[in-house]
């Protein structure tokens, strides 16, 4: 179907803001290229083929993502100077960008020595930072490439709407940010050459610097990388360690005692903070008589092997701190190398232990003060690695197999129930689950905490997932699954996790028999398809929810849902009748349901579809009872009603009217927060009926506001906007200006 009469590029390109209205009741945030920064620095640079422009701006915050560090650090002189001397004239002189791989056993303090260097090195590079853990070794899974590449581009000045979906295209965008800056790149804990070469900088004055416990040779042999083995302490700077954990007038009063401890634990920095904190925290007992106790325990175990890794001290010094535990110390930390990944918050503490939350609280204390456990956070902890290992191992050896498989049940129905909770506060009204966990400590959350507890667990909860699917626990998989859909609220780059989450789900609810359960996620994975623009996937989707669905109880709510998405494919690709047709039987089935919020987004949408085609008067009519709508269900979303309402009146030439709704919706948006997309739009608007009014002062203001909006936005239609500005200063805004329209914001 052709555009209707007066179709414009304005049109066109506003319509695109005014479908979020649909994409928010069908769970998904609309896919959109944005631009990076506030104003056109230097040259505009094309990200492969995406589609998309981005600019660079001086008004970004320069990353530094460097951890802390150790805050006594000791030693590694060598070690450092061989860092200096390895990169030569590049921190200086800059001739090509350098890498520097540090190779080592796990717990040998690659990671400290490589944070300390990076602080040291920082103020040489002016264009920032970036450090990412890529989890090579531990019981997740290794961070994949793309998704520390998104992270990184954000840092440097990328909106989270302009990170490419492809790895391909998101290494082209990445080299092209770096090409002429100066940055410091820090990799820890990398497990192949194929995962760390995407993330080298193309810069001639970039540095890279990678931790590793196996060999990276790939990167020496390709990318010119110097390899530099880590080693165990050298014995005066073990000493040194000791003496900052336990005191220096103590180690000094025994020093035959920290000699042994210190070839007790091999020189090994984690087994020797491990146990100086175990002997600080004895003030009355004497140095040799730990040491002693540590020996006689090292002899009756086995050597701790992760990994491949000879980490005897390691598993010794554990095994010593271990055997000093009280009952309920050890079980927690038994009970902490059966969560799903090596860092977890309270609650799940509490879960795993079904003990009261203030009681774990106290025993999540006992096992920092011990340095078995780190805490990251406000009630947010983490194991090492090998420590982790270490509490599975104990667990495996002290704990029944049905003890085990309670505590994982509980964690993991724990996960499930607190997911779906933040699900529903994250999206209110939108078809939640028919299933609802049970289990207890859910905390209770606004929107923004809602999104950024799913944001923090998002690794936890796939890893429950997966879990959850394995062990047959086919409710809790389900529940995990549904709360993945704000995944596409995030970078573009994790949207697959979305999908892989949902087949599962899916997989689950069919395993079970669960037809509810498995029409949502039908719907749920329509909407991701179609966010990543698989378009024929997800119309596959909701054409099966249609078949399936009834017309009773939920499923006229899973068929609402299915008409909803269809009617969005339609209406993308301007198919206007088809769409026309899903949204007129989709409303009758809202308003059966009492579903006023998708009711009002329906009305939204046949209002834009009508006013497109050419019938504005009657679009206004739905556009005014979507009004009604959103102040009785909706009423932070009302300005979207009067954009609506203005577009549709700019159609049938009432330009005074336009700007008396545009001036409602705009104070609005200020005060609700989160409607920054709908205020350019607004503006844009007000602007076309300044000029229709002859008023081209006021227009150019209004234009001047979009641009600025855009800009602080990184969203690429600034472009569009200006050279729309520049054509009104000109005196040449030509006639194809003249309306702007289409759906906007979040339904």
């Amino acid at each position: 179907m052709g555009e209707p009469t007066g179709w414009t590029a304005v049109d066109a390109v506003v319509s695109r803001f005014r479908l979020w209205d649909l994409w928010w009741v069908t769970d998904g945030v609309g896919v959109s290229n944005s631009l990076a920064g506030t104003a056109v620095v230097g040259a505009v640079v094309q990200a492969g083929n995406i589609g998309q422009v981005v600019l660079p701006t001086s008004r970004v915050p320069v990353p530094r993502q460097l951890p802390a560090g150790v805050r006594d650090f000791t030693g590694r002189a060598g070690e450092l100077a061989a860092v200096d001397s390895a990169l030569g004239g590049s921190l200086d002189e800059p001739s090509g960008p350098s890498v520097v791989v540090l190779e080592g056993m796990g717990g040998v303090g690659k990671t400290s020595l490589a944070v300390r260097w990076a602080r040291g090195a920082e103020s040489r590079f002016p264009d920032g930072t970036l450090f990412a853990d890529l989890r090579g070794y531990g019981p997740s899974a290794p961070l994949v490439s793309s998704a520390v590449l998104a992270g990184f581009l954000q840092g440097l000045g990328t909106s989270a709407e302009a990170v490419p979906a492809a790895e391909e295209a998101q290494v082209g965008l990445y080299r092209s940010l770096t090409a002429s800056r100066r940055v410091l790149v820090v990799l820890d804990n990398a497990v192949s050459a194929d995962q760390v070469r995407p993330l080298l900088p193309a810069g001639s004055g970039c540095v890279t610097v990678v931790t590793g416990r196996a060999a990276l040779t790939g990167l020496a042999v390709s990318d010119g990388a110097v390899r530099l083995p880590v080693g165990v302490l050298p014995v005066e700077d073990a000493v040194s360690l000791v003496e900052g954990v336990i005191g220096e007038e103590r180690a000094r009063a025994e020093p035959e005692a920290v000699a042994s401890l210190v070839s007790l634990c091999g020189g090994l920095p984690l087994a020797l903070r491990v146990a100086a904190c175990r002997i600080a925290g004895r003030r009355h007992g004497s140095v040799a008589g730990l040491v002693t106790g540590i020996a006689e325990e090292r002899g009756r175990v086995e050597g701790l092997s992760v990994s491949g890794d000879d980490s005897t001290a390691v598993r010794a010094v554990f095994d010593a701190s271990y055997a000093r535990l009280s009952p309920e110390q050890a079980r927690l930390f038994r009970l902490l190398g059966l969560h799903p990944t090596v860092e977890l918050g309270e609650g799940a503490a509490a879960a795993l232990s079904d003990w009261p939350l203030s009681r774990v609280r106290w025993l999540l204390e006992d096992l920092v003060d011990l340095n078995l456990v780190e805490q990251v956070g406000v009630g947010r902890y983490r194991l090492h690695d090998l420590a982790y290992a270490y509490a599975a191992g104990r667990a495996d050896a002290d704990d029944s197999g049905p003890d085990r498989r309670q505590a994982v049940t509980r964690v993991v129905g724990w996960y499930a129930t607190v997911a779906d909770e933040a699900d529903r506060v994250a999206f209110p009204g939108d078809s939640p689950l028919a299933l609802r966990g049970s289990a207890r400590g859910v905390p209770e959350f606004d929107r923004p905490g809602a999104l950024e507890w799913l944001t923090a667990e998002l690794t936890t909860m796939l890893t429950a997932l997966r879990t959850a699917h394995g062990e047959g626990l086919w409710s809790e998989a389900v529940l995990l699954a549904g709360a993945c859909r704000f995944v596409t609220a995030r970078p573009r780059s994790l949207w697959p996790l979305r999908l892989e989450a949902e087949a599962l789900g899916l997989s689950a609810a069919r395993e079970a028999g669960d037809q509810a359960s498995e029409l949502s996620l039908l719907i749920r994975r329509g909407n991701t398809r179609r966010q990543l623009e698989r378009w024929a996937e997800a119309e596959a989707d909701f054409t099966l929810v249609l078949k399936s669905a009834g017309d009773a109880g939920d499923d006229r709510v899973r068929r609402l849902d299915a008409l909803c998405g269809l009617g969005y494919l339609h209406r993308t690709h301007h198919q206007y009748e088809q769409a026309l047709a899903c949204y007129t039987e989709a409303l009758p089935l809202a308003q059966e349901t009492g579903a006023m919020r998708t009711e009002a987004v329906v009305e939204a949408n046949l209002g834009a579809i009508l006013t497109f085609s050419g019938q504005p008067v009657e679009g206004l009519a739905h556009l005014e009872r979507e009004l009604v709508l959103r102040h009785a269900a909706d009423p932070p979303n009302v300005a979207y009603a009067l954009h609506g309402m203005a577009v549709a009146r700019q159609h049938l030439g009432e330009h005074d009217r336009v700007l008396e709704l545009c001036g409602q919706a705009l104070p609005l948006c200020e005060q609700s927060g989160g409607m920054e997309y709908l205020i350019a739009p607004l503006y844009e608007a007000a602007a076309t009926s300044h000029e229709h009014l002859g008023q081209p002062a006021q227009a150019r203001q209004k234009l001047v506001e979009a641009v600025r909006v855009l800009t602080e936005l990184g969203d690429p239609r600034v472009e569009e906007v200006l050279l729309r500005l520049h054509a009104l200063e000109a005196g040449a805004a030509g006639s194809d200006q003249s309306v702007t329209g289409g759906a906007v914001g979040p339904g």
